[in-house]
């Protein structure tokens, strides 16, 4: 059987936490399914999860009596399995940590998401499959530098300084936040760098001012977007009249208000990350 390297004290102290976090978040989900369905069905979401749960409990074992002790071996096909539960907890993990940073607004958090990252991109955890997270939670956004959520920023250049002061709250909570006026080079055909952003990300935040509304680029940026089948927010400013923007008047809108923006931001957090 081949032979794999354990986990240093450090990492193995975060693995632990994080598969604690995943079944706390599991059970949590469980229960929340159970309280949709007639308790005639109970036995087979009990089921689901138990199983689940099961596994969970076996990768806690293996990481307090084999991964710890340096070189070990097994089988190659069990182990994969084993780090996937792995990096879908850390995955659990970060994003419980995320979100208790985006409600307490503490920087506190920063060093328990950097560790969180850190171990996440071990060899032999970097790649591995996020199976458990995605089935209850959802896909994460891959990014070069691991597992983050990129938003692409649509507004009118009139409104830049109100785009980056939202950007900037919202990079203080992990998320990758493309402004077209701030991350484009001046040597780059600035053309080809919205459109692979465009690409790139999952979620699109359109900043809805009259200004908007002049904006040729702005209006092709949501349209492209919303045509992709990606999730785009309208943020309201002010007594600008959603009616006004196309179908972004059946989407789910966020009201900006420029003297509460730590609130906007939460809520932006709140979706982005639910």
């Amino acid at each position: 059987m081949p032979l794999y390297g354990g986990f240093y004290d450090e990492s193995v102290k975060i693995i632990e936490e994080a598969l604690l976090f995943a079944k706390a978040e599991i059970e949590r989900y469980r229960d929340e399914k159970s309280a949709m369905v007639d308790a005639r069905h109970f036995g087979v979401i009990e089921k689901e999860f138990r199983d689940v749960l099961r596994e969970i409990r076996v990768v806690e074992r293996f990481i307090k009596e084999t991964a710890i002790r340096g070189i070990y071996s097994m089988d190659a096909k069990r182990h994969e399995e084993i780090m996937d539960i792995i990096r879908s907890s850390l995955e659990i993990h970060l994003r419980d940590t995320v979100e208790a940073k985006a409600k307490s607004g503490l920087a506190g958090f920063d060093a328990k998401i950097q560790e969180i990252r850190q171990v996440t991109a071990l060899e032999g955890l970097k790649n591995r499959k996020t199976d458990l997270y995605d089935k209850y939670f959802g896909t994460p956004t891959p990014s070069p530098e691991g597992r983050k959520v990129e938003v692409f920023f649509s507004y009118s250049h009139e409104d830049k300084a109100l785009a980056g002061k939202i950007a900037t709250l919202l990079k203080k909570n992990e998320i990758d936040v493309f402004l077209a006026h701030e991350d484009i080079e001046v040597t780059k055909e600035w053309r080809d760098e919205i459109f692979k952003h465009l690409k790139s990300s999952s979620f699109l935040l359109a900043l809805l001012t009259p200004n908007f509304q002049e904006s040729v680029w702005a209006n092709q940026e949501t349209g492209y977007m919303h045509a992709r089948g990606e999730k785009v927010f309208p943020l309201i400013v002010g007594e600008a009249d959603i009616k006004k923007f196309g179908f972004l008047e059946a989407l789910q809108a966020i009201q900006v208000d420029e003297e509460k923006l730590n609130d906007c931001v939460k809520e932006i957090l709140r979706i982005i990350l639910r």
